[in-house]
This record gives structure tokens, C-alpha cells and sequence, in this order.
């Protein structure tokens, strides 16, 4: 039997990391920087990092937890903070997206892709309702009105009969 995985797990999980976790995680790197590979110093002035982000690890509502599980060490690097910032954040200079951009991306294709389904089945599925209004409500286009000409000393601007260069009057 197959179970269906959630996308994502529930607002407000986050476990802490246990003390005996971050020493294994550190242990196992040498205590060396995973992304700079520099040394680490103080584990208080380190920042561990969930590789997937947790985010983006489906969620087991019978274990209650993520899969891979949320506090596994072999899924937990230990960083500098900077070093964590760029992954978390994305980096400019090395034209990366970050976690942050990655979990964004992820939830708004997994809304699209439901929303998808459900118009899917109320084609063949009557009694499932969807949505009778548009995505996006459609929008008028600003009118841009013609720049205004000034008046010099109340000339016309037109050509007068058979195109010659002055006003008839």
C-alpha cells in the first residue's frame, strides 16, 4: 500500500536541533565549513543547515514528522553564518537561488498544479466544484491622453486651401 506524501509539512513545525545531533553533524565534517571549507570555530557561532530545507522535504502524517526525518545528521550540514545566509538567501555573485526562492517556486506550482486538478475533474466529475470567476480579474489599459500643444498667438496649425503654408482669414 502506497501512502500519498503531503508537499510540504505543517505551518509552525520545526523541531530544534539536539546538542548530539550538531556534535555528530560537526564530528563527521571535521569541523570544517561545508560551502567554504574553512574551520568552524565555537558550535554556538555555528548554523546548521537542512539539506533539502525542510520546506521542500514532504511531510508523513503518520510519522509525524519529514521524510527524510526533519533531525537526521546525514541531512544536516554545519555552515558559517555567512556561508548559511548565501544558501538560505540566494547569492547575487555566484547567480544562485536560495532556499527561500526554492520553497516560494515550490508552493505556488503546487497551488497551480491543484487548482489544474480541480478544474480537471469537474469536467468529468460534476459534482466537484470549482471556481467560476477568473484567476486574475481583467484590467483596463491606462489611456494615455495626447500631449497638449501650446498656444502662441491663436494661429491655427492647419494649412489652408490647396495645401498653401497659410491659414485662410
Amino acid at each position: 500500500m502506497q501512502t500519498v506524501l503531503d508537499l510540504a509539512p505543517p505551518k509552525g513545525f520545526r523541531k530544534a536541533i539536539p546538542v548530539t545531533v550538531k556534535l555528530q553533524v560537526v564530528l563527521r565534517q571535521n569541523a570544517i565549513c561545508t560551502k567554504c571549507g574553512e574551520r568552524l570555530g565555537k558550535i554556538e557561532d555555528t548554523e546548521f543547515d537542512h539539506v533539502p530545507a525542510l520546506q521542500l522535504r514532504c511531510w508523513d502524517a503518520e510519522a509525524k514528522d519529514t521524510t527524510p526525518p526533519a533531525n537526521d545528521p546525514a541531512f544536516i550540514e554545519a555552515k558559517h553564518a555567512d556561508c548559511h545566509a548565501s544558501k538560505t538567501f540566494g547569492s547575487h555573485g555566484e547567480l544562485t537561488r536560495g532556499d527561500v526562492t526554492e520553497i516560494a517556486r515550490t508552493k505556488r506550482i503546487a497551488k497551480d498544479t491543484d487548482e489544474f486538478r480541480r478544474r480537471m475533474l469537474a469536467k468529468v466529475d460534476p459534482d466537484v466544484e470549482v471556481d467560476a470567476s477568473p484567476r486574475r480579474p481583467k484590467k483596463k489599459w491606462p489611456s494615455r491622453p495626447f500631449p497638449k500643444r501650446g498656444k502662441k498667438n491663436e494661429k491655427s496649425h492647419s494649412r489652408g486651401p490647396e495645401g498653401s503654408p497659410e491659414p485662410e482669414g
